[in-house]
């Protein structure tokens, strides 16, 4: 058998105990990839804005259906605010009060992450509404930032020129 530099190895023979530590620093695994600057700025933004784990769980299903499509969901229709609770508390695996404390708070909605309320303040009536990112936060929270600072200012430059009638 050889080693990695094509040298002969005699699998019998013990290592020395000082070539010990080079051989097995040659065995490491690669590093694993930088976690995404979606998941980081998701953490971040959780953190600085105490999302809580629904709204994390919410936040990323609706910016998965705004990048990959409604395609990814089957087509369920929902007979009302309290069904559509159900749903999601079932899709997000989280307990049915703590998603209708945040669909009533409708404060994801109002930091313009989310879409899905029409001009009479109504939700919709499909799930794929219920999870649907505005495009502008689904641009903002893909961009590499150098900190929470950077973070929050891009967040605040977002709603600002958010339309009036948000």
């Amino acid at each position: 058998m050889v080693d990695a530099e094509g040298h002969p190895v005699e699998l019998s023979i013990p290592t020395d105990s000082v070539d010990m530590p080079a051989r097995m620093d040659a065995l490491a695994p690669p590093p694993l990839p930088a976690v995404s600057f979606l998941v980081t700025n998701l953490d971040t933004l959780a953190r600085l804005l105490n999302l809580t784990p629904f709204e994390c769980r919410w936040l990323l299903w609706s910016y998965c259906v705004r990048r990959f499509g409604s395609a990814i969901l089957p087509v369920i229709p929902l007979r009302d605010a309290t069904h559509a609770c159900d749903v999601l508390a079932m899709l997000c695996e989280m307990r049915v009060d703590a998603v209708r404390d945040a669909v009533e708070s409708r404060r994801l909605h109002t930091w313009g992450f989310l879409d899905g309320i029409d001009s009479d303040g109504a939700m919709p009536s499909l799930l794929s509404g219920w999870l649907s990112a505005t495009d502008q936060f689904a641009e903002w929270i893909e961009l590499p930032y150098d900190s929470d600072t950077d973070l929050l200012i891009a967040l605040c430059l977002a709603q600002v020129s958010l339309p009036a009638s948000r």
